[in-house]
């Protein structure tokens, strides 16, 4: 009799939490999309969460309707009760397209050492 059971002792897989962000300049709709449906596909068996900082290629992608808004819950950058939260939710997966500056200000902000960093291009 054996008590081997694969996949039941990872709670990391079980609940994939997604961070997208996105400087005002970046435009890549296409590579955003293509991201977020690898990220699916990696954690299919799981649930997701899906946060992120307002800006104008997450909001295209709304009004495309390729994503609902009601399944990602926004934050504020400048915030500090929201930067509180982020801290604390230690991200699986963060999405970011931007500069240099843009991706390290961002890392410093989540303080998600252990999260897959997607760096859209």
């Amino acid at each position: 009799m054996t008590h081997h059971q694969p996949h039941h002792h990872q709670p990391a897989a079980d609940n994939a939490r997604v961070f997208i962000a996105c400087s005002a300049e970046y435009r890549n709709r296409k590579a955003l999309v293509e991201a977020l449906g690898s990220i699916f596909l990696d954690t299919i068996d799981g649930r997701r969460e899906y946060y992120y900082f307002e800006c104008p290629v997450i909001s295209e992608i709304f009004d495309d309707g390729v994503f609902g808004p009601s399944s990602f819950r926004r934050f504020v950058p400048e915030d500090a009760t929201d930067l509180a939260i982020l801290k604390s939710l230690k991200f699986t997966h963060i999405v970011a397209g931007g500069d240099d500056a843009f991706i390290t200000t961002l890392m410093s902000k989540l303080d998600a050492p252990n999260a897959i960093l997607v760096r859209l291009t």
